[in-house]
């Protein structure tokens, strides 16, 4: 017969050695299904990216702050995989970064399109009321949650806005959602550490946000005058 005698085919070919095999790494997973769960094998790529974690972060904010990305969900990835205190640091800074380069680009290439596109009255009238509006109103543009952030960033680099006011307007009114945001998801975190039976609980949850975040923001931007 073919198998007679010693298996003539490499060890770990061999029916015994494949069993033995088999159980030695079903005990493996079975091990390490105690010991890790999910956030830990986040925690141990974060360890082996070092440093670069802290780059690529930041700079997936800047992206997210430039499109019409939900900037909601990145922030609380951010809190899950640094804390409250460093992923808020990584969410706010990227933000303000995003939200002046789209301020730029929209001053640079949005506003000499619209002033070809749209009358000097239509032009002068936004003008009128960005101005009037002044920083109280960019502070509570960012303090409301149907507005949509990186809407407002293009938008007011279309109108005569100061830089320096949009700048610190945007760098102090997106605080409170930063803190809200990478909090849950600093919080989340540790709720899973300490249940990590909630899964499937949280995973549905998180689903929930991104399904809502995205609905909302396809709504803002449909919406006429966004």
């Amino acid at each position: 017969m073919f198998f007679r005698g010693e298996c003539r085919l490499p060890r770990a070919f061999c029916p015994v050695t494949v069993s033995v095999q088999s159980a030695r790494v079903t005990d493996d997973v079975q091990d390490l299904d105690e010991r890790f769960t999910v956030f830990d094998v986040i925690a141990q790529f974060i360890e082996q990216s070092g440093a670069w974690m802290f780059v690529l972060a930041p700079l997936f904010m800047i992206v997210v702050a430039v499109l019409p990305i939900p900037a909601e969900i990145p922030a609380m990835l951010n809190g899950m995989v640094f804390g409250t205190a460093v992923g808020g640091l990584i969410t706010w800074s990227g933000a303000v970064v995003g939200a002046m380069i789209s301020f730029e680009l929209a001053c640079r290439y949005g506003r000499p399109l619209a002033e070809r596109l749209l009358s000097n009255a239509t032009v002068n009238k936004t003008d009128h009321l960005a101005i009037s509006a002044g920083w109280p109103g960019l502070i509570v543009a960012r303090l409301i949650p149907l507005i949509a952030f990186t809407a407002l960033n293009w938008g007011a680099g279309l109108t005569a806005i100061p830089r320096w006011t949009f700048f610190w307007t945007t760098a102090l009114g997106i605080v409170p959602g930063v803190l809200v945001f990478t909090a849950s998801g600093s919080g989340l975190a540790a709720f899973y550490r300490s249940n990590p039976q909630t899964l499937p609980l949280l995973v549905t949850l998180l689903a929930l946000v991104v399904v809502f975040t995205v609905y909302r923001y396809q709504r803002r931007h449909r919406s006429p005058g966004l």
